[in-house]
């Protein structure tokens, strides 16, 4: 009687995926005997299903249920592997929520509803940072996300570079200008309250900081208040960043910019950077005043921005107060 030979497939098998991003596995094994060979699974979460050989699925917020049996089988024998996924959450960025506290708590709670890893503001968290009495409203609506998720915000000219601002939140570097690594991600938080043309401390941190970014980062995000391309109501790139900052910007590779400002949604492609400005977050709403080329999408609503990285892509998915989608991206890394 001849020698049976199972077919063979790993013992482990570990895979990413990432919430409200299609997820898909295919079980690959290698049989000597070359007999009709049966694939199945076992013990599947329960946003996944079978068709023929492969599962498919999209993971939910906060899935817990990550991990399967994959068993493949001939007339003889059969073999199981034990297949773990690795789920990445997600990031957010928003800002401006200064005085609209009722949907800031909203926005809020939509935030949370997705559990992030890391949340970062784009500036304008309070009406006056001088005021302590407004940083214990926002601390009260922001309490369980700061809990919950890393917290970066940026300084904005609300802020007033309040000493109750630095008090109020522990960050790296001086506080004002600083970089974290999430998730595959360089961001780089910036102040454009304060001086950041070439030849400034903060210019020269900039240039040095993402001049400098490892081979495992897959993409480059800042984060700042002024939006140097915006249809809003203020005065177009006010501050002249693109004349100052955004050529480091191109030099040196940053993918997106997220700002804030102008209290809209906006999506802008200039030069291969998305630029967005995500000022929706309770400030009182801000009209379209004008247009631009590089504009691609403006709303006038409170939302805020998730983004979702796999492998060499960052998914960017934007949500009204509502839940409800209102513009996605996808940006694809070397």
């Amino acid at each position: 009687m001849p020698v049976s030979h199972p077919p063979l497939v790993a013992p482990f098998d570990i895979t990413e995926a990432t919430a409200g991003v299609p997820y898909s596995y295919r079980l690959f094994f290698a049989d000597p005997d070359s007999r009709d060979d049966k694939v199945e699974y076992a013990n599947l979460p329960s946003w996944l299903r079978q068709d023929y050989d492969s599962v498919y699925g999209t993971p939910p917020d906060g899935a817990l249920d990550t991990s399967f049996n994959a068993i493949v089988s001939d007339d003889l024998t059969s073999d199981t592997c034990l297949v773990q996924i690795t789920l990445i959450p997600c990031l957010v960025v928003y800002g401006d929520t200064r005085t609209g506290h009722d949907i800031h708590r909203q926005v809020v709670a939509r935030i949370n509803a997705v559990k992030p890893d890391a949340v970062f503001h784009v500036g304008d968290l309070v009406e006056n940072g001088f005021l302590e009495s407004q940083w214990t409203t926002f601390n009260e609506i922001t309490q369980n996300l700061r809990t919950n998720a890393l917290f970066y915000p940026a300084l904005g000219n609300h802020e007033h570079q309040s000493r109750l601002f630095f008090d109020n939140f522990e960050l790296p570097n001086n506080e004002q200008w600083y970089s974290v690594e999430v998730n595959r991600v360089h961001f780089v938080i910036l102040n454009t309250c304060v001086a950041i043309g070439p030849g400034t401390e903060q210019y020269l941190w900039l240039e040095s900081d993402i001049s400098n970014v490892t081979d495992s980062i897959r993409f480059i995000a800042v984060v700042m208040h002024h939006p140097p391309y915006s249809t809003g109501q203020h005065v177009e790139d006010e501050l002249g960043l693109r004349q100052s900052i955004v050529p480091l910007f191109q030099q040196f590779g940053v993918d997106i910019v997220f700002s804030g400002h102008d209290h809209t949604y906006e999506h802008s492609l200039c030069g291969n950077i998305h630029y967005v400005v995500t000022g929706g977050g309770g400030a009182p709403l801000h009209n379209q005043t004008r247009t631009h080329e590089c504009s691609i999408l403006f709303s006038k609503t409170y939302h805020f921005c998730k983004l979702s990285t796999i492998g060499n892509s960052l998914y960017v998915k934007v949500y009204d107060a509502e839940s409800r989608l209102i513009d996605q991206f996808t940006l694809t890394g070397s």
